[in-house]
């Protein structure tokens, strides 16, 4: 990790006598000359702001494929990517380079707020109060988010709550999950109390007190707490927020940070690092996508996060975001066996039958956009959605059906409904709602990185995931026997053996 570069510089400096003049370098920021003003916490709090992007470009990955919603595009000329696929067939082990990735990304975020808030422990004499509440709530806010993503995929993580300045606190034990939850409550809720709702929309991109409520509400219902989940997410109905009326319009990078965005990751096209590339990762592996993006490319990281039957079947008839979510590339493949796409199709077509040697590829569609902005490859400028409004209608539902209110659910529910064109639920049975809520929830945040976390937090997981990998390995032969062995210490992921080397207090998950 980024903060253990830091610990080995303090130790080198430690050795020095304490008498030793410290100067900092006039000519570059450095510890000594930052954090003097107002705007280097500006400069500082948009850092803490990067480790998303990072946490995003892999966790689809661990908390989508995870899932009965998608697998991988099975790419039998080039076995490089089995890393990967490890994760979808339930087969990773502690040296899983996707899993170190993402816990790296997720305490880089932690480190970057610690600083933040330590050093408005001392904030220049130009900030006013105003300005240092949203500050903090939003490094707040943020490093709750990040902990809140450890804690459900690893479990007893370390608590950093202050700048790593030392080797002493650099090599922190594992706290319990409780104690973890407490510190994701305590930052939200100071996150809700200092921040202010979206002035307008489009927003700005930045945590606001709709997202902090948001999220907050999701932290208690991942802890069965619904009666505490219930009037924050009634709060967040009152902050202007509503659905767009065209489903497909939601993921259209014309309209980032609209009125149902809560909260997304920000990408941008160029050259420094802040574009996006979801798109080349759900595409198949193909040496020309020109009939895929209307450019011609040669795509090596696709076939990744692959709508799965399993999920296309649980539509309804008459659905609308069936086509907007998932499509079709028709091909086949030449004499060297590469994919050969000869064009997209809709889902809702009903000639996908493999005849003559044609092959049917599906993809996640949500972040097809064409013409593409920028004629760099990899570079798109698609967010990745963390809360939409949509998602805080549904878990209204749920808390409201989970606290014997199911005829006060529905309205909720049904706003979700009728814009995927649906007849509106009248499911009154607490159980049945439950049942309806989760589809809900299945299709209309599908590729979205929630459904893993849903069959964990609902206990689901292992009776839903052990049935869909009997059906998985009867369909796919080159799955290995132990594929889809989902035991309940499966539930979470193993801390990655770099770390453990490196900081051998940590230990190691059960199973791993």
């Amino acid at each position: 990790m980024k903060y253990i570069l830091i610990v080995l510089a303090v130790v080198v400096f430690a050795a020095c006598k304490k008498d030793f003049v410290t100067r900092y370098p006039e000519g570059q920021v450095n510890e000594g000359n930052f954090f003097k003003s107002t705007s280097d916490f500006q400069e500082a709090l948009a850092g803490a702001y990067g480790p998303l992007r990072d946490a995003a470009n892999v966790a689809f990955y661990m908390e989508e494929m995870r899932s009965d919603n998608t697998h991988y595009d099975y790419n039998s000329k080039d076995r490089g990517g089995a890393t990967s696929e490890q994760l979808s067939d339930f087969l990773d082990n502690s040296a899983n380079p996707t899993i170190l990735a993402l816990w790296t990304a997720d305490f880089s975020g932690v480190q970057r707020t610690d600083i933040v808030l330590d050093k408005l422990a001392s904030p220049p004499t130009d900030m006013a109060d105003s300005v240092k509440n949203q500050i903090t709530g939003e490094a707040k806010a943020l490093r709750a988010h990040y902990y809140f993503e450890l804690v459900r995929c690893f479990g007893a993580v370390p608590l950093y709550l202050h700048e790593v300045t030392n080797a002493k606190n650099a090599f922190l034990g594992r706290s319990p999950v409780d104690s973890v939850y407490g510190q994701i409550i305590a930052d939200l809720t100071d996150a809700v109390a200092k921040l202010a709702p979206p002035s307008g929309f489009p927003g700005t991109g930045r945590v606001t007190k709709g997202m902090a409520a948001t999220e907050l509400a999701f932290v208690y219902m991942t802890l069965h707490q619904y009666d505490k989940a219930l009037p924050l997410l009634q709060s967040v109905t009152q902050m202007g927020y509503g659905l767009l009326p065209d489903y497909a319009a939601v993921f259209d990078p014309a309209n980032k940070n609209s009125q149902e965005s809560v909260f997304e990751v920000q990408y941008k096209t160029g050259t420094d690092n802040q574009a996006s590339q979801f798109i080349y990762y759900f595409i198949p592996v193909t040496p020309h996508t020109q009939n895929i993006l209307g450019v011609d490319y040669a795509n090596t990281e696709g076939g990744w996060n692959t709508p799965t039957d399993d999920l296309i079947s649980s539509y309804e008839k008459g659905d609308k975001r069936l086509d907007v979510s998932v499509g079709v590339v028709k091909g086949r493949l030449d004499d060297n066996a590469d994919f050969q796409p000869e064009g997209v199709m809709s889902i809702l077509n009903p000639d996908t039958a493999a005849e003559n040697g044609e092959l049917y590829k599906k993809f996640v569609k949500k972040q097809l956009h064409l013409p593409l902005k920028t004629p760099l490859v990899y570079n798109t400028d698609d967010d990745w959605p963390v809360y939409r409004y949509s998602d805080v209608l549904l878990m209204l539902a749920e808390t409201l059906n989970e606290q014997g209110q199911p005829a006060a659910a529905l309205p909720y529910l049904n706003q979700v409904r009728a814009r995927a064109g649906l007849a509106p639920s009248t499911v009154t049975d607490q159980g049945s709602l439950r049942d309806t809520i989760a589809h809900e929830r299945r299709v209309e945040l599908a590729f979205e990185n929630k459904r893993w976390f849903d069959l964990v937090r609902t206990g689901q997981a292992i009776t839903v995931m052990s049935a869909y990998g009997v059906k998985q390995k009867a369909m796919l032969p080159y799955l290995l026997p132990q594929s889809y062995n989902v035991t309940q210490n499966k539930l979470i992921y193993a801390v990655p053996s770099r770390e453990v080397q490196v900081n051998p207090g940590l230990g190691q998950n059960p199973g791993y």
